[in-house]
């Protein structure tokens, strides 16, 4: 297959998710290594402690982030199952922010918001992955519509002398 050559590829959205991914699996990474050595501890408003056994919180936020910043780096090598991958984890992330909207509503609102307008830029139809095959190039087409005589109406004559503009017919 031809490597895509058009300018128009949706890469923005892709190196939007990507990034947010990135970011998103970066503070995980830094949040399971502080739940490992107990420098963190989730309390609500009226002392409750949410998470009790740090190691558990810990292992699981350090393996998440560096699946996240794996999936971030394949996002942006242009690897299909990364995108997909990409999907489940905020499809995933916006279901359990609903568990912390009692909590902290804003915050999980926003999140929940980041979380779709990244699926959002892993999903749109435009945004192609490297190495796929472009049907329509804008560097194959030899001439455009306003090079060519029969759309410019010059150099062409009708029959009874008069020009005309527009293709043979």
């Amino acid at each position: 297959m031809e490597r895509a050559r058009s300018a128009h590829t949706g890469g923005g959205w892709l190196v939007f998710a990507a990034a947010m991914i990135f970011i998103a699996g970066f503070h995980n990474l830094i949040y399971g290594i502080a739940a490992l050595r107990n420098y963190a501890v989730l309390i609500t408003a009226n002392d409750t402690v949410i998470y009790q056994d740090l190691d558990f919180w810990g292992w699981l936020l350090l393996c998440m982030g560096i699946v996240q910043i794996g999936t971030a780096a394949a996002i942006l090598t242009g690897k299909q199952w990364a995108r997909w991958l990409g999907i489940a984890m905020c499809g995933i992330n916006a279901i359990a922010q609903l568990a912390f909207f009692a909590i902290f509503p804003g915050w999980s609102f926003i999140l929940i918001g980041l979380d779709l307008l990244v699926i959002y830029g892993l999903t749109r139809h435009d945004a192609l992955p490297r190495d796929s095959y472009d049907p329509y190039p804008e560097s194959d087409r030899t001439q455009t519509r306003m090079d060519r005589p029969e759309y410019t109406g010059s150099a062409r004559s009708g029959p009874t002398g008069t020009s005309r503009s527009g293709p043979d017919v």
